[in-house]
């Protein structure tokens, strides 16, 4: 299905859901549908609520959108077919469309017919910052639910150079199979202790950084990362290509705001796992380092 809208109608649009958030929401992190009246042909619009940031918290949160059909199903897995897809406005706002005809493909194992209920069948999922001035849109092909969780992360630890393990677990005999260098590079390695009794999702966003002067400008470290596959094992590991240049803005900023600190690029999401190494390749430079933080999931709401 083709999304057919205007620009100029879907600022509008936008608009009118901060207006609303402004005026009256509490921000309790569910969802809400904005009036029938904006929605577009074909498509239900949703937005999401971002829950305030605690008192004196700086980190912020990242949210999952979960689209998906609530359905009669039995004892097989199931899953809600579609894909999402992020659009930009020209001004940069950003909106989400998650197009889907409602099918669900399951694994097919026989089933007795008292394992028949009904649940909410998901779809395929993204997690975005909530750093967004505006309320995040999501358009959904009709018929298909949109639920939200949040994501909240950890304090950034750091990621050392050695590994400095003595304990013989799976990971680290997993790390046997991981390249031990790479010309230009430093290898940076992560373990991950197992948690257990928890229901909770988790996940690692990798944070590449450099230490460098900054002013009162906002900077980034520019750079990106590859993933690359160790052939014939299913593992795989993370370079950080860059060569060190910092992006920032313009403004003037007077001299006493000039400081020293460490300027972070773009990171890298993956699956919490204690029974496999985290192994991370970084630019041969002595300003370079790596940072990690763990993510952890809160209630489908």
């Amino acid at each position: 299905m083709k999304v057919t809208f205007l620009t100029k109608q879907l600022s509008v649009l936008l608009s009118i859901a901060l207006f609303s958030v402004a005026c009256g929401s509490k921000k309790t992190g569910q969802m809400s549908n904005v009036s029938p009246l904006y929605t577009l042909d074909g498509y239900q619009v949703h937005t999401l609520s971002v829950p305030t940031p605690k008192e004196g918290s700086s980190n912020p949160i990242k949210i999952e959108i979960i689209p998906g059909k609530t359905m009669e199903v039995d004892c097989n897995h199931h899953s809600l077919m579609g894909n999402f897809e992020q659009k930009t406005l020209s001004d940069g706002i950003s909106y989400y469309v998650f197009e889907s005809n409602g099918d669900a493909i399951s694994t097919l194992m026989a089933c007795p017919d008292n394992t028949k209920h009904t649940e909410f069948v998901q779809g395929q999922s993204i997690i975005i910052n909530s750093d967004e001035v505006i309320p995040p849109m999501v358009f959904a092909s009709e018929g298909i639910e949109i639920k939200q969780r949040i994501w909240n992360p950890s304090a950034p630890y750091v990621m050392d150079k050695e590994l400095n393990n003595t304990v013989e677990t799976e990971a680290t005999e997993a790390l046997n199979a991981y390249p031990e260098s790479m010309e230009g590079y430093d290898r940076y390695v992560l373990l991950l202790p197992e948690i257990k009794n928890s229901q909770k999702d988790r996940k690692i966003e990798i944070i590449p950084g450099i230490t460098t002067e900054v002013d009162c400008n906002k900077y980034g470290l520019m750079g990106a990362f590859v993933k690359k596959d160790i052939e014939g094992w299913g593992y795989s590991y993370l370079i950080f290509e860059s060569d060190g240049e910092v992006r920032s803005t313009r403004m003037a900023c007077p001299e006493n705001t000039r400081r020293t600190e460490v300027v972070t690029g773009t990171t890298y999401l993956l699956n919490y796992n204690s029974r496999l190494p985290v192994v991370v390749f970084i630019p041969k430079k002595d300003n370079f380092s790596v940072q990690y933080k763990v993510w952890e999931a809160g209630d489908l709401k």
